[in-house]
């Protein structure tokens, strides 16, 4: 818990704003060198027996609430009864009642110390809640900047957040440090012996690698135009629907009949949520993403968002360097349907443009106001039996 005591301190001072006597109380024990677990606890048991009602202001006993329940999550990690998942749903539930009474600072601080706690546990989880620290950071960050006072205890934020995150894509968080050293002091060394890929999930080529879909209440519906430039709709024969009342995590998805198992790059999330409103597929013909690993077959997932977001270039700035499907609307445009493509989105000389990942093919430049550009989430494959 040592190690996180700067940033619990950090997140007491944020959910004090009216400064409560209690959260003041519980900044000081965090204090205290060293700090006195069974004081904090009895302090954070205290907070927590406090009901909303007995306050003419509810969401300062939200906020004791919270900030005692993370300072016990931070005390029971100590102990054998700790549970990763009762902690990352007792998180998650912080962070949406944060998100719900406009809390900006808390929500990235619990984000950031629970993907922190959690990151061996559930990376996908982890990385998802790092990056929204991050963005919010970011934003606070900014906002202080602009108003002529920097904050420190920010950028120092940001910083963490951006280290978690490139740990977690750089796949080096298989083994807790604690883990490693236990179990370095208990067994003997081995030979190192190559791990065989695992039956039925097809080899990735670069720079693809394995990912996995979080499906939300998820269906797969067809679309009025069967093909469009590069990419081809899925057709009412080869959609499959799936309902789900609640969060499901697959590593397969069927279609038409055939077995697709999904794909993300290096960079991209390797665990992805799919919400119905939020979805796009479509079935890739031609070659132009080759040396993407994106071949003609593969699904391509992406998020649809909404049109005049979709065509305005100060979103386009999140998605520069990342794989995007291109909707042009005005210069492609037919009767029948309009141009989709699937390219790798580039800022160069003052212009946008759509790059592919074969060097027998063109780039495409972007007019912005007119085209459209959506988040590639994942590649789906076919699983070749």
């Amino acid at each position: 818990m040592s190690r996180d005591l700067h940033l619990l301190s950090h997140l007491i001072q944020a959910l004090n704003e009216e400064a409560h006597p209690g959260l003041r109380r519980l900044n000081d024990l965090l204090s205290q060198s060293p700090s006195d677990p069974a004081e904090l606890r009895r302090l954070c048991q205290l907070l927590l027996s406090t009901p909303a009602s007995d306050s003419a202001r509810p969401g300062e006993i939200v906020r004791c609430h919270i900030g005692a329940r993370v300072v016990l999550i931070a005390l029971d990690r100590e102990e054998p009864w700790f549970s990763p998942p009762v902690a990352q749903r007792q998180l998650t539930d912080c962070c949406r009642a944060l998100r719900f009474h406009g809390l900006a600072l808390p929500e990235a601080l619990v984000a950031l110390l629970g993907a922190r706690w959690l990151r061996f546990h559930d990376p996908g989880w982890a990385l998802e809640m790092a990056r929204r620290a991050e963005r919010i950071l970011e934003d606070l960050g900014r906002s202080a900047k602009f108003q002529g006072r920097p904050h420190p205890d920010l950028q120092e934020a940001v910083r963490q957040a951006r280290q978690l995150i490139r740990e977690i894509l750089d796949g080096s968080l298989d083994t807790p440090p604690e883990e490693t050293s236990r179990v370095s002091e208990t067994l003997e060394p081995t030979p190192s012996v190559p791990t065989p890929q695992e039956e039925g999930i097809p080899a990735p080529g670069w720079p693809l690698r394995p990912a996995k879909l979080f499906l939300v209440s998820f269906t797969l519906l067809p679309d009025t135009h069967p093909r469009a430039g590069d990419l081809q709709f899925l057709d009412p024969q080869t959609t499959g629907r799936l309902f789900d009342e609640a969060e499901v995590l697959i590593e397969a998805l069927e279609v038409g009949g055939r077995i697709y198992h999904p794909y993300v790059e290096k960079d991209m999330e390797p665990i992805v949520p799919i919400r119905p409103e939020q979805a796009l597929v479509l079935r890739v013909q031609g070659d132009s993403m080759r040396n993407a690993g994106i071949e003609s077959g593969d699904l391509i997932l992406a998020q649809r968002v909404p049109g005049l977001q979709a065509r305005d270039p100060s979103f386009w700035v999140s998605l520069e360097g990342r794989l995007v499907l291109a909707v042009l609307l005005e210069r492609y445009q037919t009767e029948a349907h309009q141009a989709f493509l699937i390219k790798r989105l580039t800022y160069r000389d003052g212009r946008w443009w759509l790059c592919p990942e074969n060097p027998d093919f063109e780039e495409i430049a972007l007019d912005p106001g007119l085209h459209e550009l959506h988040p590639v989430l994942a590649i789906l494959k076919p699983v070749t039996l």
